[in-house]
C-alpha cells in the first residue's frame, strides 16, 4: 500500500498564516488500484509536530481503508473482525467535554497488537475458534522474539527472545476481541472461558527506583558542557558542545518531585500551574484514567519552570511531543542503565510512603484509580536507602522499648 505525504504551510502563496491557530498541514494520499484517490489532512502548530505524527496518521489512514464498506454483517474471518475492531471500539479516543466516549487513547500501541494477531491468524473463520487459540498465540508470539530495530528484520531464531508480559498483552487483545466477537451474535459461545494463557503470575514486577547518586548525576547531565569524538571523513573530531537542557531538566523534575506521566508532562500548559500556590492541575483529557487531579509542585520544579525561556508564554509549557533522544543522552552521559522514564514516578511514590504519606495519599497523587496498582508496581524496596531507613526506624522503636524495661526480671 503506497501513501503519499506532503507538509506544508496554509498560509503561504498569499494566504494569511495568521488567520490560522495551526498553520502547518499534514496531508497523507492513498491511491488503489483504479486510480481512486483518498486524502485525510491534519493540521498543527509546527512543522516538526507534522513530522513527528506521520506514522500514526499513516497507521490511522490505513484504518479508514481497510474498513471503508464493511458492515458488522460482512464479517466472517478474524482478519475482518480486527479490521472493524480497529475502526469502530478501537478508534482513536473521542473526547466531549473532557471526558472520552468512544474509541481508546493508546490506540496506536493496541493497533500494533492487533496487526501481530492479523499475522497470527490471518483469515480464520471466527466459528472455528477455540480456548486453544489463546494459547497457540503465546506460542507463536514467544516464538517471533522482539521485532522492533534492526534486529526485528532477522529470522525469528535470531531475534532477542521477549518476555511472557510481551505475550500477555496481545493475549489480553485477542480475548477482549473474542468476547466482543460473542457479544455481537458472530461466535456462538464465548471460547475464551476456561483458557489459562494469560500467566499474570509470571510477569515480573519492575521495582526500579532511582538512587540519590543517580540523581545528582541525571540533573548535572542536563546542563553545562561535554567533550564528545566522532568521526568525519575518516579523521578523529573531538569537540566540546553545550549540554545546557533546562526542559529536559525540568520534565525530570516533574517526574521525580510530582509524578507525573510523560504524556501528561507534555500535554502541560502553563495556565494548569498555579505557581504561588505551588500546584499543577491535570485535566480528565490527559490522563490515563480521565480524572483531573493536582499535584505538588516543589521549589526546585518551580525554579526550573521559571527559568524557561518559553516561561510567561502562552500554550504548552513544552514546544514538542517527545523527548526519547535527550532522555537516553542524559543517562548514557550519567552513566545510568536500566532506568525508564516511568522509574521517576516509582521513586516519587516509594519516597511518598517513606515519608509518612500514606498509600492512600499516594495512589491518589499518582493517579491510580486502583490502590493495588500502587502496590504492586509503584511501592519499591529495591533502593538500599529505603532499607536503611526503613531498619533506623525499627531500631528507634526498639530502643524507645528498651528504656520501659526492668532491668531485670523479678
Amino acid at each position: 500500500m503506497k501513501i503519499y505525504q506532503s507538509i506544508f504551510n496554509r498560509g503561504k502563496k498569499g494566504g494569511d498564516a495568521k488567520a490560522y491557530a495551526n498553520t502547518w498541514a499534514l496531508r497523507l494520499t492513498h491511491t488503489d488500484e483504479r486510480e481512486k484517490k483518498t486524502s485525510k489532512t491534519w493540521q498543527y502548530a509546527t512543522k516538526q509536530d507534522a513530522k513527528d505524527d506521520i506514522e500514526n496518521r499513516k497507521a490511522e489512514l490505513i484504518v479508514f481503508l481497510e474498513s471503508k464498506g464493511l458492515d458488522l454483517g460482512d464479517v466472517k474471518t478474524f482478519k475482518q473482525w480486527a479490521v472493524y475492531a480497529k475502526a469502530d471500539f478501537y478508534r482513536p479516543a473521542v473526547i466531549r467535554e473532557g471526558r472520552k466516549v468512544a474509541g481508546i487513547k493508546a490506540h496506536r500501541q493496541t493497533h500494533i497488537l492487533i496487526d501481530q494477531l492479523i499475522e497470527c491468524f490471518g483469515n480464520k473463520p471466527l466459528a472455528k475458534f477455540t480456548k486453544y487459540d489463546l494459547d497457540r498465540y503465546k506460542v507463536w508470539r514467544l516464538e517471533t522474539g522482539d521485532r522492533r530495530g534492526e534486529k526485528g528484520r532477522l529470522e525469528p531464531k535470531q531475534r532477542n527472545a521477549v518476555k511472557i508480559s510481551t505475550a500477555n498483552r496481545g493475549l489480553a487483545i485477542l480475548k477482549h476481541l473474542l468476547i466482543e466477537a460473542h457479544d455481537a451474535g458472530l461466535i456462538a459461545k464465548n471460547v475464551t472461558k476456561g483458557s489459562k494463557a494469560i500467566d499474570a503470575d509470571a510477569e515480573t514486577a519492575k521495582t526500579r527506583t532511582l538512587t540519590d547518586a543517580e540523581e545528582m548525576r541525571l540533573l548535572v547531565s542536563c546542563a553545562g558542557s561535554r567533550t564528545v569524538s566522532y568521526e568525519r571523513k575518516g579523521k578523529s573530531v573531538t569537540a566540546t558542545v553545550a549540554a545546557d537542557n533546562p526542559h529536559l531538566k525540568a520534565l525530570i523534575l516533574l517526574g521525580l518531585d510530582s509524578g507525573m506521566r510523560r504524556g501528561e508532562i507534555l500535554s502541560l500548559d502553563w495556565t494548569d500551574i498555579d505557581f504561588d500556590a505551588g500546584i499543577i492541575k491535570i485535566l480528565g483529557t490527559h490522563t490515563k484514567t480521565q480524572r483531573k487531579r493536582s499535584v505538588p509542585m516543589t521549589n526546585r520544579t518551580k525554579a526550573e519552570l521559571r527559568g524557561l525561556a518559553n516561561f510567561g508564554a502562552s500554550g504548552n509549557v513544552f514546544p514538542f511531543n517527545d523527548f526519547k533522544r535527550s532522555w537516553a543522552t542524559a543517562l548514557r552521559v550519567a552513566k545510568i542503565g536500566g532506568l525508564t522514564f516511568r522509574d521517576l514516578r516509582r521513586t516519587f511514590v516509594t519516597r511518598l510512603q517513606t515519608g509518612g504519606v500514606s498509600i492512600g495519599i499516594a495512589a491518589e497523587l499518582a493517579g491510580h484509580s486502583r490502590l493495588e496498582t500502587t502496590q504492586k508496581h509503584y511501592t519499591s524496596t529495591d533502593n538500599a536507602a529505603v532499607i536503611q531507613d526503613a531498619a533506623a526506624r525499627i531500631n528507634a522503636a526498639n530502643d524507645s522499648r528498651l528504656n520501659l524495661w526492668p532491668d531485670t526480671i523479678e
